[in-house]
């Protein structure tokens, strides 16, 4: 039992002493501190080849896009294959939501610098694709404009989903008045227009598709050995997961995973993230065009009257609730707006670029996750944390009253970026913003963990980096399954008590990367109640 602890504790990155050093003799405990050395070596070794898969991964992706730009420049393709009428609608709306930027979009600095702005943001195109997705896809996902939108819950439909539209003359309702139906109405209409411009919300997930993507992508090719300790492959025998005794807790493969990476073990119930829509880029047929145009106008109003709000005199969960759906809905708008930026760097210039006047004062989506919401920087992104080390964003005075009373962690699973680990996009509502903010921790969880083969727990970096300071990560699964439904809690502590037995206990975390690809999850509205 003794010699047992020894060798646990010595596999412990931090834990160099034993338990009972008197008991074994100098070659033994000199033994053990090598075996601890080492586990230390493989696992730093580990981290950079998950960090070096990852960059090749996205260079790849990046080549890949800059060779089918290439070949298809001088085609047709999508562009004029439209009629005129077609045309005029997507560069009417397009030009309409440039003038609403003109207008209501206020840059830091970028405004006084237009040649810098260019080079760093991609601007939207006024043919008739919208390719701001097409940032990060590669041609094994281009898909024609001819295809039609299906759900992410299984259903493929033959004809375009229906979107819910916004009513018309909401605008003079004054929704200004109640600011947070205000930003509600936003995110709403916001989420229809990228619903309407998507050329195809992938089905839970076709298995062709979804094979033929995992061997282009990042999240495929950092699949492989990644995930799991080259140990769990050594001298040491590894516990192998039972998929037949387990498949009530664990999913086929063909099952939707919105955050799928090859030798992932998905759940078989992710919860609300089963109901999801997912966005993985945007393309313009006639009907959506139509849509979208009628929907912009309906948008433009929306933004229009934020100007009339007053913030400071929102209670602090209306503050909260309110500054959360503003910064998704100015994310998603600065998209249509800029495109999608190809890294970290370019996505904070953005941030500081892209900007809603509220109340007479201009605020960028930078400031209000930082300075308004108060997020702390980002330990699972190092540019943008970087960047906000050397960049200090400012506000004034009448600003900072507009800001939330104090730091709410879970904000993390509210705000995104449209990024494939990005939370979902939900709606937040004053009266229940609280636990709305509980259940959407809850929810990425749910959807975003899983297991390896060998049993090990595969946690998205973000997650990893939110519990940091909280949760160490010998007792990090134990956190998560508080979060998980007791069929697969008991399946969490089933497969960490067997890596135990192995003398693997000490490492039963792996992490996966942040993958930055464009994507777009979209849970369903709540139904009141």
């Amino acid at each position: 039992m003794v010699l047992h602890v020894s060798l646990e504790n010595a596999i412990k990155k931090n834990t160099m002493k034993l338990s009972s050093p008197s008991c074994f003799s100098h070659e033994a405990q000199e033994l053990l501190s090598n075996i601890a050395l080492l586990e230390t070596t493989v696992s730093k070794l580990e981290q950079e080849m998950v960090s070096l898969h990852f960059q090749l991964s996205q260079e790849r992706n990046e080549r890949r896009l800059a060779e089918y730009r290439l070949r298809h420049s001088s085609s047709p393709t999508l562009s004029g294959c439209f009629p005129d009428i077609t045309e005029t609608l997507i560069s009417s709306s397009l030009m309409s939501l440039k003038h609403l930027n003109a207008q209501v979009h206020h840059s830091s600095e970028g405004d006084s610098r237009p040649e810098q702005g260019d080079q760093l943001l991609e601007s939207t195109s006024e043919s008739s694709c919208i390719e701001s997705t097409m940032e990060y896809a590669d041609d094994s996902v281009v898909l024609s404009h001819e295809k039609k939108i299906s759900t992410k819950t299984g259903f493929k439909s033959s004809q375009p989903v229906e979107f819910r539209k916004v009513p018309t003359g909401m605008s003079s309702k004054g929704l200004w008045n109640n600011p947070n139906q205000l930003s509600e109405e936003m995110v709403r209409c916001m989420k229809n227009i990228f619903m309407s411009l998507a050329d195809s919300a992938l089905p839970a997930k076709s298995s062709a598709l979804e094979s033929q993507c995992s061997t282009l992508s990042p999240r495929g090719h950092l699949s492989n050995s990644s995930w799991w300790s080259s140990s769990d492959c050594s001298m040491i025998q590894s516990p192998q997961i039972d998929m037949q005794n387990n498949s009530g807790v664990l999913a086929s493969e063909n099952v939707f995973d919105p955050y799928r990476v090859r030798g992932k073990l998905s759940w078989a119930d992710i919860g609300n993230y089963g109901l999801a829509m997912e966005v993985s880029w945007m393309s313009v047929g006639k009907q959506q065009l139509e849509y979208a145009s009628g929907a912009l106008k309906t948008f433009r109003t929306l933004v229009e009257q934020l100007a009339k709000v007053n913030p400071v005199h929102l209670s602090s969960n209306e503050k909260l609730a309110f500054w959360i759906n503003l910064y998704n809905a100015l994310i998603m708008h600065a998209y249509l707006a800029y495109g999608v930026p190809r890294n970290d760097l370019k996505l904070f210039s953005l941030m500081q670029k892209a900007a809603y006047t509220v109340g007479g004062h201009s605020y960028n989506a930078a400031a209000i996750e930082y300075m308004i919401l108060k997020m702390k920087p980002p330990l699972h992104r190092p540019q943008i944390a970087l960047l906000l080390a050397l960049q200090k964003l400012k506000v004034t005075e009448e600003q900072r009253k507009c800001a939330i009373d104090e730091y709410e962690p879970l904000v993390a699973f509210a705000l995104s970026c449209g990024m494939y680990s990005s939370p979902a996009i939900s709606i937040y509502t004053a009266k229940n913003v609280r636990e709305e903010l509980q259940e959407a921790q809850r929810d990425f969880i749910r959807a975003s963990v899983g297991f390896s083969s060998k049993g090990k727990l595969l946690v998205p970096k973000m997650l990893h980096c939110f519990c940091k300071g909280s949760v160490d990560d010998a007792n990090l699964a134990v956190w998560i399954s508080h979060y998980l439904p007791p069929l697969q809690a008991a399946f969490v502590e089933q497969c960490i008590s067997q890596r135990r037995q192995s003398f693997l206990g000490s490492r039963n975390c792996g992490i996966l990367p942040f993958d930055s690809r464009f994507r777009y999850l979209f849970l369903p509205d709540k139904i009141p109640h």
